[in-house]
């Protein structure tokens, strides 16, 4: 196994690696991946795995000889693969048999369990973090209460969009100098491609409609002072009763949420300031930020840059 230096693009950094080997002598780290830990089919199987990218979005590939079978058990990522010859078969835990053909992406959802049979020799994947896709879902103001599933799509014409944005942008995820802002763009645009094109199966329910209302409480008060208490009391909830809807649903608490929003909101009026006349320490204690040094730090770990450079480089740079 291979792995390149870390990058500073994101929080967990770039990250490449190489393998090669028999399905016998896979490490465990592999198994642990693509919950495969029960073993495949045929171990004599050789193969050569490669992938890139950072902790929420990375593109990886495999060349496999002969055929195998297998379950893949609830995993860390949600993964799109789609089959460069022959054939696969996908049966999910509903019992929903699925033939995959060439070409054609399916979402393999991280919470779920599947079986699965496969003889082919070359298989892409797009692996994507449940973070990045409940962002891209909030974005779109969904909220889903508990693990995400989506819906199957296979019509030519509903995929057509995931397949351009991948043969746009399949070399920049793989490109360890996009970093930063950029980095944080692209895996924004192939996670909303990716929900869009695989829509979430989420049904309505009483806690993802209080959920919801405590996220456009937050959304329409960072810039004043709100409190967890304040949050819990809009939403009808008690305050441990959020957290644990938050940390299950955003990923994050109701209180780093908050953050984040502050954050994004420092950017954008960032990079509309004009650097000649605007304050870094001025936009950051209008969004609540009275530490400068930890607001720095804060927001360089979210978009991969320091607040300055993001005023220096904005729409009114020269």
């Amino acid at each position: 196994m291979t792995h390149l230096r870390p990058s500073s693009g994101t929080p967990d950094g770039f990250r490449a690696v190489r393998l090669a080997g028999t399905s016998a002598t896979r490490p465990a780290s592999l198994s642990d991946t693509y919950g495969t830990g029960g073993g495949i089919g045929d171990e004599r199987s050789a193969f050569r795995y490669t992938g890139a990218g950072d902790a929420d979005l990375s593109l990886r590939g495999s060349a496999v000889e002969g055929r195998r079978t297998g379950t893949m058990e609830p995993r860390a990522d949600h993964i799109v693969f789609w089959i460069g010859d022959g054939s696969a078969v996908i049966t999910d835990q509903d019992g929903v048999r699925t033939t995959v053909r060439p070409g054609q992406p399916f979402l393999i959802a991280a919470a779920f369990r599947y079986e699965f049979e496969a003889a082919t020799g070359r298989v892409s994947m797009l692996h994507l973090s449940d973070r990045l896709l409940r962002s891209a879902l909030a974005a779109e103001g969904i909220q889903v209460a508990g693990p995400l599933r989506f819906r199957r799509t296979e019509s030519d014409a509903d995929l057509a969009a995931l397949r351009s944005v991948l043969q746009e942008l399949g070399a920049a995820i793989t490109d360890e100098s996009v970093v930063g802002r950029e980095r944080a763009e692209l895996n924004a645009r192939v996670a909303r491609t990716v929900v869009a094109t695989f829509p979430v199966d989420a049904p309505a329910t009483t806690s993802s409609e209080r959920l919801r209302v405590a996220l456009t409480y937050i959304q329409e008060h960072a810039h004043g002072v709100v409190t967890l208490a304040d949050i819990a009391a809009a939403a009808g909830m008690s305050p441990r009763g959020l957290q644990q809807s938050f940390n299950r649903s955003v990923g994050v608490s109701p209180l780093a949420h908050l953050r984040n929003v502050r954050l994004d909101a420092v950017h954008e009026a960032l990079r509309s300031a004009d650097p000649s006349t605007a304050a870094v320490a001025e936009v950051a204690r209008e969004w609540g930020f009275a530490h400068l040094g930890r607001f720095s730090g804060a927001y360089r770990t979210r978009f991969g840059e320091l607040p300055s450079a993001t005023l220096r480089s904005g729409v009114h740079a020269d």
